[in-house]
């Protein structure tokens, strides 16, 4: 899916204008479209989306929850809802502090008395990415479902807070120490402080096999386990519902303090928002203080393309809808890519700039070098199929003739197109 950090040059490509979204009493009928399109073009099996207004909630649901069934989406459908766990942690450490077990400003070390945190690092960093650790948790911490070796990321020497810095590690810790200081598990407290007051029926860290959606890159389902150890739960690993989501989101918007919730501000509105990726599901929410209206997104697939928009459309309805005309991202083996990978010229052109294709997370980066070796341009490939790409940051398509033998493609551009040859 696409970064979250994309959603401030998306707000920032928008005119400013005042919401009429704020007196609708349905999801309009090009937003509609638009989701009947991120399906029918076939990026995903099924899309449900939820509207909050003065006037009311809706929802509207397309597509069904396993690619080529019948079982169609709803509401009451569940996801795997990624990093919009974090919310429901920050959420927590706001219950905790109303009921004096801990504030905002109670320190790790109060709670691990065996950590060595030279940093002083509050609660109030973890829930605000301000506590200067890692994105990424730590591969042993997460494949042992060790508690001791995530707080290992707190041995570091740091004034606080630090520059905001989003952290799955801060809120892994979050998590644990929050569960720690009320002699509780995590998943335990949650559900206690709230999950149930909230009624919450379809969210929880185990899916419910009555109403669970299968998990899709594009439209292939995936076999592979979406198990979170208990050590991260604090960062991810909860499913829940477009119903569910929306009551978490009417209850925030009550509160005067959105801890956790990403923030953007122009001249004319604020919006708090957040987005998650749950290995073959996605999700995002979001919130307009000054009129009243949040958004609900979930979807049965994780896929590269411009889905979150339709949410960002109705926070600010000058952001154009996606169409979803162009063919869906897929996501190939690193071994299929690999076959790429290697230096290349124009053919046209035996003075022309050198094109290096290298593999970096499990996919294709376009590396473009003056013939004095100066960068040019430097991005992803986005696989359209096993043979084609595109780039991401412009209109031009890498077509593969062969992946064997110093393979030669066709690089397109407009009406223009050039032959890239293998040099390596």
């Amino acid at each position: 899916m696409k970064p979250l950090s994309l959603l401030l040059a998306c707000f920032l490509l928008t005119a400013c204008q005042d919401y009429e979204t704020a007196k609708l009493s349905d999801i309009p009928p090009d937003v509609k479209e638009s989701v009947r399109a991120a399906v029918d073009n076939q990026h995903r099996p099924g899309v449900v989306i939820g509207l909050l207004t003065p006037n009311g909630t809706y929802f509207y649901s397309y597509g069904v929850t396993l690619a080529g069934g019948e079982d169609v989406l709803s509401e009451h459908s569940q996801f795997a809802i990624g990093s919009l766990t974090k919310l429901f942690t920050a959420e927590m450490l706001e219950v905790l502090e109303r009921k004096g077990v801990v504030t905002q400003q109670t320190s790790v070390s109060e709670i691990w008395s065996t950590v060595n945190d030279k940093s002083d690092t509050r609660l109030i960093h973890l829930a605000s990415h301000t506590a200067a650790l890692p994105r990424d948790l730590p591969q042993e911490a997460v494949a042992e479902n060790s508690v001791d070796k995530l707080l290992n990321e707190l041995l570091r020497n740091t004034s606080l807070p630090a520059d905001y810095s989003y952290s799955s590690v801060g809120m892994a810790i979050l998590g644990v120490s929050l569960a720690k200081a009320s002699d509780s598990s995590l998943k335990d407290e949650l559900t206690k402080e709230v999950i149930t007051p909230l009624q919450l029926a379809g969210t929880g860290y185990e899916p419910n096999e009555n109403i669970i959606a299968a998990r899709h890159q594009t439209t292939t389902p995936i076999e592979s386990s979406a198990d979170t150890p208990e050590v991260a739960y604090g960062a991810g690993g909860l499913y829940s519902t477009a119903k569910d989501l929306m009551s978490f989101l009417k209850n925030e918007m009550k509160q005067s303090e959105h801890l956790g919730w990403k923030h953007y501000q122009n001249q004319s509105f604020e919006a708090f928002y957040h987005g998650g990726d749950g290995n073959g599901h996605q999700a995002f929410i979001a919130f307009r203080p000054d009129n009243g209206v949040g958004v609900v997104l979930l979807s049965n697939s994780s896929s590269d393309d411009e889905l979150q928009n339709i949410a960002l459309h109705l926070i600010d309805p000058g952001m154009d809808l996606p169409t979803f005309e162009h063919r869906p991202h897929q996501q190939l083996t690193a071994e299929a890519l690999s076959l790429y990978v290697g230096s290349y010229r124009l053919k046209e052109d035996d003075n022309s700039n050198q094109i290096n294709l290298s593999l970096a997370n499990n996919r294709l980066i376009y590396h473009e070098f003056t013939p004095e070796g100066k960068t040019v341009r430097k991005t992803p490939l986005y696989a359209i199929d096993s043979k084609t790409f595109e780039l991401a940051d412009v209109p031009v398509t890498i077509s593969f003739e062969d992946a064997e033998n110093k393979p030669e493609a066709t690089l397109s551009f407009g009406e223009q197109a050039f032959t890239m040859v293998r040099v390596d």
